[in-house]
């Protein structure tokens, strides 16, 4: 459904991805997993577009466009929380990307919304301000707005972080609901052992792709090893 092909990220000098290829498929759950400053939340905005003039392709498959099929959740510190909306007003920024410009929700529009709300389980919180919901709640929230979209590809960046285990068990459900109904699931993670027990295929980074399979194939000593030396070197750059 989506790959990229010798893709190389600069900030400046520094070199945030070198020489990257790797296909997502529809139907498949995928983790990107690395240390702080591997380049896994560089690949995944690269997918999205939100860096300019990257080395190498992003290709999609013919009959789509990044515009047209991608859903994307950025990590929540990103996001400003203060921002004056409810939770329905937050899910239903998920179809803004539908209606286009000056065109108003219609009946279809907040059955979706509301579909998606239910499914992540925030519906009973649809008239509560986004500032007063727990780390869990504001993760599920992220995921209604996704849903709404209603992209085939679906792009996380760090869902897991901030939510205790019980959520994490949930969101991860969710997802992976989401890649058995035919759709391209693809969350950037540290959490090794959430990945391997719920993704279908694994992707280490660390500057480059270390390895890329299926769980069985990827999740070797040799390869972990590879994928975290430099953090057990003291390796502690923020995240590129």
């Amino acid at each position: 459904m989506l790959g990229v092909e010798n893709l190389t990220v600069k900030y400046g000098p520094q070199t945030a991805l070198e020489n990257a290829s790797v296909r997502f498929e529809a139907g498949s759950f995928s983790a990107i997993i690395g240390p702080n400053g591997a380049g896994k939340s560089t690949l995944l905005k690269t997918l999205v577009g939100l860096l300019p003039d990257p080395e190498g392709a992003v290709r999609f498959d013919e009959g789509h466009s990044a515009r047209s099929c991608i859903s994307y959740v950025p990590q929540q510190q990103t996001l400003d929380w203060g921002f004056p909306v409810t939770v329905w007003d937050a899910a239903m920024m998920g179809r803004t990307g539908r209606l286009g410009w000056l065109r108003w929700p219609g009946r279809k529009d907040r059955q979706i919304v509301e579909d998606a709300l239910k499914e992540t389980g925030v519906f009973d919180l649809r008239t509560r301000h986004i500032g007063a919901l727990s780390g869990g709640q504001r993760q599920r929230v992220l995921l209604a707005r996704m849903l709404a979209r209603q992209g085939h590809l679906l792009l996380l960046d760090e869902p897991l972080t901030g939510v205790d285990a019980a959520t994490q068990e949930t969101l991860m459900g969710l997802l992976r609901a989401q890649a058995d109904r035919g759709r391209a699931v693809v969350m950037v993670t540290h959490d090794l052992e959430q990945a391997r027990r719920w993704c279908d295929h694994l992707v280490l980074v660390n500057r480059r792709v270390i390895a890329d399979g299926t769980p069985e194939q990827v999740y070797t000593t040799q390869n972990i090893e590879a994928t975290f030396s430099t953090s057990f070197l003291g390796h502690t750059h923020a995240e590129a």
